[in-house]
Formats: C-alpha cells, structure tokens, sequence
C-alpha cells in the first residue's frame, strides 16, 4: 500500500507504547501515531461530536499520503470510527480492543461543568508529577497480562509526570461519553463502512468483552473479531505482534 499507517492511542496512551508494532511492519510502510498529549483544549461537549473528533483527525493528517489505514486502540477506536465514517480517504482500519457501548447516559452539564472545575483545582496542585507514573503502572499492571511496561523509566516519568499529559488525558475523560454516543447514532443512521474493517481483542479473562466486540464488528459490518485469549486491553503491549498482522492483511 502506498499511503500511510495512522494510528490513534487510546485515553492516557503516548506514542512509545506503539514502538513494537511500528517495528513489526514492513521497513517501507509510512507510520504516523498521534500524540494525544499534543491536543488543544477541549473542554465543551461540541469539541467531541463525531464531527468534531473527526475534522481534528483530518487535519492532524492532511500532509500524510494517501490513502489512509487507520488503527485505533480503546476510545482512540471511536475517533477512526469518526473519520471512517466521515467519508474521508481511509483504504480501511483495525480497531485495537476498541470503546463500545450498546447505550449512552450522558451526565448532566452541570455535573460535568462541576467535575471539570474539581479536575483543574487537582491538576493546579502539580500532583500529576507524582501521580501520573504511578497511574500508569498500576494501569499496566491491570490491563495487561505481561504485567510489566515496555517504555523505558525515564520515558515514562517524562510522559506520565507531564500537564500536557494530565490536561489532555482529562479532557479525552469528560469528552468521552459525548464522542460515544454520537458514534452509536452515526452506527445506527449510516451504512456500514464501505471499506474493511478488522477488530483485534485482548480476550483474557472472558466475560462480556468478547460478546461487546463482537456487537460492534456486526454493526461495522466486518469479520468476527480476533479473541487473543493471552492479551488483555493493552493489546499492543501483551501481543504487539498480532496487531502488527492485523495491520498488514490490511496492507495489500
């Protein structure tokens, strides 16, 4: 394929964690991952309409070639939604252990405006320094099954110790319900994507996960999604190299 991977981390990620799966595809693929933390503010719910989410992901790209094979991991999996969707130049996508709700009950907007001005009074303290590499190690420890980072210390006190960080990860939070919802009525209004669609799930431990994903390959109109029963929501972290498979069916 001629054109370029995109890929779109999910609430909190950073591009480092993408490493393995870059190196996995072929040496000539041009890969470009999305750096949540380098978001503008986004603080009102119509900056996370479908529209929005989608105009903002069009332009972080306008320079790459096209077309476009996008990967989105968790509730990065909505904004590839958005652009797919869209009608944009997108030659198809893989959908990394993706967001998916049946329903949507969004809090009221003065609950949210309430949690919001709580989340600044906290970010104002400087506590994300402290906090933030301990948020990620614990959320390693719990949505992986190799229960151990593939960043670096240091990469990952820079990152998760950062306010670009902590502000963008908060905003994505509030933003997330709003983008969610407005993906299951562009689901239920519009036809299924005219490209193809891959769905690559951490399966480990069961429940309904697998069940949820598979509601969702039916309404994008793909394949049953692949159950990795040795990965957990980190997919890229526990199985870097079955993403990287997935993405490159998608590649010819």
């Amino acid at each position: 394929m001629t054109g370029t991977v995109v890929v779109v981390p999910g609430l909190g990620s950073t591009p480092a964690e993408w490493d393995e799966v870059v190196r996995a595809l072929p040496a000539d693929v041009a890969v470009l991952v999305v750096d949540p933390a380098e978001a503008p503010p986004l603080r009102d719910r119509a900056d996370w309409t479908p529209d929005a989410v989608a105009a903002r992901l069009a332009a972080r790209v306008a320079d790459a070639a096209r077309p476009l094979l996008l990967v989105g991991h968790s509730s990065g999996g909505l904004h590839v939604q958005a652009l797919v969707f869209s009608g944009a130049d997108v030659a198809g996508a893989v959908l990394v252990d993706a967001s998916h709700e049946a329903s949507v009950r969004l809090a009221p907007t003065a609950l949210s405006a309430l949690g919001r001005r709580v989340a600044d009074l906290v970010l104002a303290t400087g506590v994300t320094t402290w906090l933030g590499p301990r948020l990620r190690r614990l959320g390693v420890r719990l949505a992986t099954t190799r229960r151990r980072d593939r960043l670096a210390p240091a990469a990952l006190r820079a990152v998760y110790g950062s306010r670009a960080w902590a502000t963008t990860t908060v905003d994505a939070w509030f933003g997330h319900g709003p983008l969610q919802a407005g993906i299951l009525a562009w689901q239920r209004e519009r036809a299924a994507p005219a490209v193809p669609v891959r769905l690559v799930v951490g399966a480990a431990g069961g429940g309904r996960w697998p069940a949820v994903q598979r509601d969702l390959a039916a309404r994008l109109g793909a394949p049953a999604p692949l159950l990795l029963a040795d990965a957990a929501h980190l997919v890229h972290l526990d199985r870097p190299d079955a993403v990287a498979a997935a993405i490159r069916s998608l590649l010819g």
